[in-house]
């Protein structure tokens, strides 16, 4: 189904397929496991409002933290623990080819992800 606005795979470039709650989500996720034998995780996007699926193996359940910003000022996610930042973090350098480092938020209780500094 498309909606407006769809949200894309960052890695692939191809449009998610969207559920509009979690039940029917979920159902999408058990027919997955029944037909392919992959385990997939329902999440709700905080894009579209809509629900994907995601690989269980690359899940990194976040949130948007209310106070820190990227260098380009987009708000960051917060990953609730280390091991869920450093995660997404292995995951980007899988995909992209893209290094980064895990530091703890300095305002809410979380983690977060940042380029590596140069010095």
């Amino acid at each position: 189904m498309y909606y407006p606005n769809q949200c894309t795979s960052q890695r692939t470039g191809n449009p998610l397929s969207t559920y509009q709650c979690h039940f029917s989500a979920q159902q999408a996720a058990d027919q997955v496991k029944n037909y392919h034998g992959r385990t997939m995780v329902p999440y709700p996007c905080d894009r579209c409002d809509y629900w994907h699926l995601c690989p269980e193996e690359r899940h990194t359940p976040s949130e948007t933290c209310s106070y820190c910003t990227s260098s380009a000022g987009k708000p960051k996610q917060l990953y609730a623990t280390y091991e869920a930042a450093k995660k997404r973090a292995e995951c980007l350098w899988q995909e992209n080819r893209v290094k980064l480092d895990v530091y703890e938020c300095p305002h809410q209780h979380g983690w977060h992800l940042t380029k590596p500094r140069g010095w």
